[in-house]
């Protein structure tokens, strides 16, 4: 199963949405959330952590995204949106899934 996320922000407004593909054998579901006072960045790691908790079951996942992000430096304790970063491993661990593949795409 894959999970694409891509993010968007107005900066001045600080409002921003993630776009998310969640593809498995199934199909495809796209969809799309909403958010405040964020970043471009944070919009496409908190898409990562929302389409996650769609999943109904444990999954191997590959988490796909349009940006690189920090997952080394987050492993250290520092960069930016770690706290997003935690999360994500937090949640997908809640659901029992594996990680795999293009995780930490550039």
């Amino acid at each position: 199963m894959h999970i694409y996320s891509t993010g968007s922000c107005n900066g001045q407004k600080r409002e921003g949405l993630a776009r998310v593909l969640i593809e498995r054998d199934s199909g495809k579901t796209g969809l799309t959330f909403h958010y405040y006072d964020t970043t471009s960045k944070r919009c496409l790691m908190q898409g990562l952590i929302d389409g996650v908790l769609q999943l109904d079951a444990s999954y191997h996942v590959v988490l796909v995204t349009s940006s690189r992000l920090a997952l080394e430096k987050a492993e250290e304790g520092e960069g930016p949106n770690r706290d997003l970063i935690y999360e994500l491993y937090r949640v997908l661990m809640a659901k029992g899934c594996t990680v795999g593949g293009r995780f930490s795409l550039s």
